[in-house]
């Protein structure tokens, strides 16, 4: 004789191999987050290419500002005005 079915069994059918579709969507979503963990170690920060990129900005400005200041000695040496003094300290 069989006992008829308690609310607490369940009988419906389950998607894919007897799973819910919560059982599945938390290991989609687990999935999700390793794929994004795996592309941010692998994948160059945006922030370091900043980093680089002002880092490659202030070199140009250096190099400009001593071309600007070489071309002043050379201008000043060539006229004869030259000018010795001491600088002060730079801290």
């Amino acid at each position: 004789m069989k006992t008829p079915a308690t609310p607490d069994e369940d009988n419906e059918t389950r998607a894919i191999y007897r799973t819910s579709f919560g059982d599945i969507g938390i290991v989609l979503i687990a999935a999700f987050c390793t794929l994004a963990l795996i592309l941010m170690m692998v994948l160059p920060s945006p922030i370091a290419k900043y980093e680089k990129a002002k880092a490659q900005q202030e070199k140009e400005e250096a190099q400009t500002a001593q071309a600007a200041r070489q071309q002043e000695i050379n201008k000043a040496v060539s006229t004869g005005e030259v000018s010795v003094g001491i600088a002060a300290k730079k801290p």
